[in-house]
C-alpha cells in the first residue's frame, strides 16, 4: 500500500474528514500535528506524529519525516496555507521542494500561499482575474491617483479562510481600509467583480486533472467573504476545460481549492483563488459522482490515465456541510436552516458524519458543549428582552 502524511500547523477543521479520503484511496495515513488538531478527530489515520508547537521546530521536523530513507512517504501533504508558506521560504532545494511542496513546476512556487503571486500569474499567462495593483505599503500615496474604479477588495498578501479582506465601496473607505491592513505584508487591491460565486475542488497529478467537484455558492457563514456552509453542485465541461489550463500552466501535483466567479455578463469565469490543499469539501464528492477517493488512486497510480468521464451536466446535487452550516444557523436566527436538518430536507442527513463514531462525536461534543450552548441561551435572552 501507498503511504501518506498529512502535515497541518494550523488548527482547521477543514482536515477532519481528509483521512477517510486517502484511506478509502487505498492509503496508509500518518498524520503530523498538535495534539489539539482536527486531523486526529476521526478514525482513519494509521499514526499519529506529535508536532512541537515551535513553527522552526516543526518545519525542521518535517523536513526529517520527508527525508527519512525507511519507509518513505509516497506522498506527502502540507495541508493549510500557512505550512505552504512557511515551507515554500524555508525550502531551497529543488529535491526537497518536488518532494514536500505541491507544484511539479518550481519556476512558479511565486503563487504558493500569495495572492500577488497568482494576481501576476494571471497577467502574465492570459488567465481571467479581476485587475489588481499590488501596494507595499512603502510610500504613501493619493488614492485619487491610482485612478481606482470602485468597489474594489484590500486583500492581504498572508490571509486565509476570508480573513484579510476589506470591501471599499468609495475612494472614502478605501482611505479608512488602507489604514487597518498590516504594513508586515503587501495588500493586493482588486477589481471587485459581481457575479455568481463558485468553488471547486480538484486533484492534479503534474498539472494533469484527474477530479474536480464544481459548486456555486448557496450559502456563507456571514458575510460573503467568509467560509461557505451550503452549495450547489453542478458539472460544466467548459471548466473542466478552464481547470485544466490552469493546472497544467501552474503545474499542480495535489489537491486544490480554486475559486472563480462567473459573470453573466461577460461570460467569463473569473479566477480568484488557488489555494493548493485539500479543502473542507472534498469528501462530499462522494455524493455528487466525483468520489476524490479515486482519484487518490489515480494519483498514485502514475501508468493510469488522467481522464475525466460521464460529465453530466443535468446533474445538481446541493450539499450542506453540517458541522459549520449548525452553528451558522444558530447564530444568526436560521429557523428555517434548523428545520430544514431536522427534516432532512433535500436528504442533509447523509452528510453528517455518522460513519465515523470518533468524528461524529467530536462533532456533537462541540456543538453541545460549546457553540449551540451559547447560541440558544443568546436566543432565550433575545426573547427575554422582546
Amino acid at each position: 500500500m501507498k503511504k501518506a502524511l498529512v502535515a497541518c500547523i494550523e488548527n482547521w477543521d477543514t482536515l477532519q474528514e481528509v483521512p477517510f479520503v486517502l484511506h478509502e484511496g487505498g492509503c496508509i495515513v500518518d498524520v503530523f500535528c498538535s495534539k489539539r488538531s482536527w486531523l486526529i478527530t476521526n478514525s482513519y489515520y494509521n499514526n499519529w506524529i506529535e508536532s512541537s508547537d515551535d513553527e522552526e521546530l516543526y518545519i525542521k521536523e518535517l523536513i526529517t519525516l520527508a527525508e527519512k530513507k525507511n519507509q518513505p512517504y509516497d506522498w506527502i501533504i502540507p495541508a493549510d496555507e500557512k505550512l505552504l508558506k512557511i515551507l515554500n521560504d524555508a525550502i531551497s532545494s529543488d529535491e526537497l521542494f518536488y518532494k514536500i511542496l505541491p507544484l511539479a513546476k518550481i519556476e512558479n512556487r511565486d503563487i504558493l500561499a500569495s495572492k500577488a503571486g497568482l494576481s501576476r500569474f494571471c497577467q502574465s499567462h492570459s488567465i481571467a482575474s479581476p485587475k489588481y495593483i499590488i501596494y507595499d505599503h512603502k510610500n504613501n500615496f493619493d488614492a485619487s491617483s491610482l485612478q481606482l474604479n470602485y468597489p474594489v477588495l484590500l486583500k492581504q498578501d498572508l490571509s486565509w479562510g476570508g480573513g484579510g479582506i476589506l470591501f471599499c465601496e468609495n475612494e472614502e473607505a478605501f482611505k479608512k481600509n488602507i489604514l487597518q491592513t498590516n504594513k508586515a505584508y503587501s495588500t493586493i487591491i482588486q477589481e471587485y467583480i459581481t457575479g455568481k460565486d463558485i468553488g471547486v475542488e480538484a486533484l492534479f497529478r503534474n498539472g494533469e486533472l484527474l477530479e474536480c467537484n464544481t459548486g456555486e455558492v448557496l450559502i456563507y457563514f456571514g458575510n460573503k467573504f467568509n467560509f461557505t456552509t451550503k452549495r450547489k453542485y453542478f458539472n460544466n465541461n467548459r471548466l473542466v476545460n478552464e481547470l485544466r489550463n490552469i493546472g497544467k500552466q501552474i503545474g499542480i501535483n495535489g489537491f486544490a481549492s480554486i475559486q472563480f466567479i462567473y459573470k453573466p455578463e461577460d461570460d467569463i469565469y473569473y479566477l480568484l483563488e488557488v489555494d493548493m490543499r485539500p479543502n473542507i469539501w472534498v469528501p462530499y464528492g462522494r455524493f455528487t459522482g466525483h468520489n476524490f477517493s479515486e482519484a487518490v488512486k489515480k494519483f498514485l497510480d502514475p501508468a493510469s490515465p488522467a481522464e475525466i468521464k460521464n460529465i453530466d451536466e443535468e446533474k445538481v446535487t446541493e450539499v450542506a456541510f453540517f458541522y459549520r452550516d449548525i452553528i451558522r444557523c444558530f447564530k444568526f436566527h436560521d429557523f428555517k436552516g434548523i428545520l430544514q436538518w431536522l427534516f432532512n430536507y433535500k436528504q442533509y442527513w447523509r452528510f453528517v458524519p455518522t460513519y465515523d463514531k470518533v468524528l461524529f462525536k467530536k462533532n456533537l461534543k462541540e456543538l453541545l458543549g460549546n457553540k449551540i450552548k451559547k447560541r440558544i441561551a443568546g436566543l432565550f435572552k433575545i426573547k427575554s428582552k422582546s
